[in-house]
């Protein structure tokens, strides 16, 4: 199998990005992928020369200090060139030094202004550009996308992304027409919801998912059809040490390694977790790396006798990540590895499928995680996880089919940086779909790794994408896997999991459920959003 790269391509821009085809691969059309984001983007650029101004504007201060000092030193001078003619030399070299360090720092200065404008001008124009597409297509959108959802067919990521954008325009625009009240009142009640869940420090107008969102959330809640609360493992988790071994031959790709981990937690008990403890072969590596795997949505009756829903991964799992950026989640994944024999600083890599790609994000983005483990690589398969902020120390990959209807439920792409980078895959697994596909083929698992063994053995997605890289020297090696099953139990206050409640987690986010966080997010909005991610 060989992969087709045009030649001349360029570093991606806004709407464009590396593409590729593999070959061999079974199918209607040839298997393609497209690369967005990396350290050869052009917003990667962007934040270099934002870096890059950081370091201008120290410069403007220090040769205006220089400056100031030399003045000052020059004023001393200048009263000992009265008794010799060295001291009045001295004096005027002095204030030619000081002169031209003011000189300095103010053309510093300048190109700091122009440096900081360019990169804010564009930011700017392709955030207005986004904002132009949404309001002249965003209502085609939402109507195409729900003609094709009643009959049964893939929807495209753009799509869906426009469409949940414009959702809550075209609902209030609905509303309004059997009754003014309706309308206006669904627009209150969305902004109020919205402004309320918003992020500390977020400016500008709602996003439609900010506008959504948070008001199904209050509507889930009130329904009683969406449980949140702490999350515990179930049973007393033994040392790594015992645990059953596994092996990572050299050669193996990260991404297909991460999924046959993956699988793993697929297969085992209702709301379990995959933990590896990994002894890396290369050189330059960690002692030890631990990787978590975390799979997605999980359907069926959880509930206790008590009708408390005790599966983590079930609907409302959906909501803890999207309304409290899976802070119960975190707590339970720390205490399994510190039960493991996890330690201080040591090499942490997440991964997840759909919801469990939410989770791995959220966790990879948790302040508290970073002050106990060296989080290192996250790798996300079909999730929605372009509102999420990941760290710039984290290399991050995701993995998403442009048909893909849930990866694609946050309304809007990934962002592009440095470290972190979106690989979009097209065309199926003809074999997975014998009567034809629907809404959902392009999220199937199996389809993922279908693509992810054809991504595997092309030599030109790794050269694209280092974050892979990375992540496939972090996982090569011995080591012992587990499956550790997790439990939610019903919370005493169901307020914040930052204060008092019943959690046996001694790590990040034990207790109720809700309040502020480590992203800064304000107090949880009445209730979460039910969102389907299986």
């Amino acid at each position: 199998m060989t992969a087709i790269v045009p030649v001349g391509v360029g570093r991606p821009g806004l709407m464009d990005g590396f593409p590729g085809r593999t070959e061999g691969g079974r199918g209607e059309a040839p298997a393609s992928f497209s690369v967005h984001g990396g350290p050869t983007s052009i917003h990667a650029n962007l934040d270099d020369l934002e870096r890059g101004s950081l370091l201008l504007a120290a410069a403007t201060d220090e040769a205006a200090a220089l400056s100031m000092r030399a003045a000052g030193a020059g004023s001393l001078l200048a009263l000992a060139a009265a008794q010799t003619g060295a001291g009045r030399a001295l004096a005027a070299r002095t204030a030619i030094l000081s002169s031209g360090l003011l000189s300095i720092s103010a053309e510093a200065d300048v190109l700091n202004l122009g440096v900081r404008s360019s990169a804010e001008a564009y930011r700017n124009a392709e955030a207005a550009a986004q904002r132009a597409v949404i309001e002249l297509a965003g209502g085609a959108a939402f109507v195409s996308a729900a003609v094709l959802a009643l009959s049964n067919h893939p929807i495209p990521q753009p799509i869906t992304e426009l469409a949940i954008q414009a959702a809550p325009e075209v609902i209030a625009g609905l509303l309004g027409t059997l009754s003014l009240g309706l309308g206006v009142g669904f627009r209150v009640a969305s902004d109020v919801a919205g402004y309320a869940a918003r992020d500390e420090g977020a400016t500008g107008a709602l996003s439609g998912p900010e506008q959504l969102y948070p008001l199904a959330t209050a509507l889930g809640r009130a329904a009683g059809i969406v449980q949140i609360g702490p999350v515990r493992t179930k049973e007393k988790v033994p040392p790594a040490d015992e645990w059953k071994e596994t092996w990572t031959p050299e050669g193996e790709g990260s991404i297909s390694t991460v999924m046959s981990h993956l699988d793993l937690a697929r297969e085992a008990a209702p709301g379990s977790v995959q933990i590896t403890r990994i002894t890396p072969e290369g050189a330059g590596t960690p002692e030890t790396v631990w990787l978590v795997s975390l799979p997605g949505t999980q359907t069926g009756d959880f509930h206790d006798a008590n009708g408390w829903s005790t599966n983590p991964w079930d609907m409302g799992g959906n909501a803890e990540a999207l309304a409290l950026d899976s802070q119960h989640v975190s707590a339970a994944v720390d205490e399994a590895l510190r039960a493991a024999g996890a330690g201080q600083d040591d090499a942490l890599v997440l991964t997840g499928y759909s919801q469990g790609g939410l989770h791995a994000a959220r966790i990879a983005a948790d302040v508290r995680i970073a002050e106990h483990y060296d989080v290192q690589g996250l790798l996300t398969i079909g999730s929605p996880t372009g509102e999420i902020s990941v760290p710039a120390s984290v290399e991050a990959a995701h993995l998403e089919h442009d048909h893909d209807v849930p990866a694609a439920a946050d309304g809007r792409a990934n962002p592009q940086a440095a470290n972190r980078t979106t690989i979009t895959v097209s065309g199926y697994d003809e074999s997975l779909y014998p009567e034809g596909k629907g809404v959902m083929s392009g999220h199937s698992f199996e389809n993922y790794a279908f693509h992810a063994a054809l991504l595997d053995r092309n030599p030109d997605v790794a050269r694209q994408v280092p974050a892979l890289e990375h992540i496939a020297a972090l996982t090569v090696g011995g080591g012992v896997t587990r499956s550790v099953q997790l439990e939610r139990i019903r919370p005493g206050n169901p307020r914040s999991p930052l204060g008092a409640g019943a959690s046996s987690s001694s790590g990040p986010g034990s207790g109720g459920d809700g309040g502020s966080n480590r992203q800064g997010r304000r107090a949880l909005p009445p209730a979460p959003l039910q969102l389907i991610l299986p």
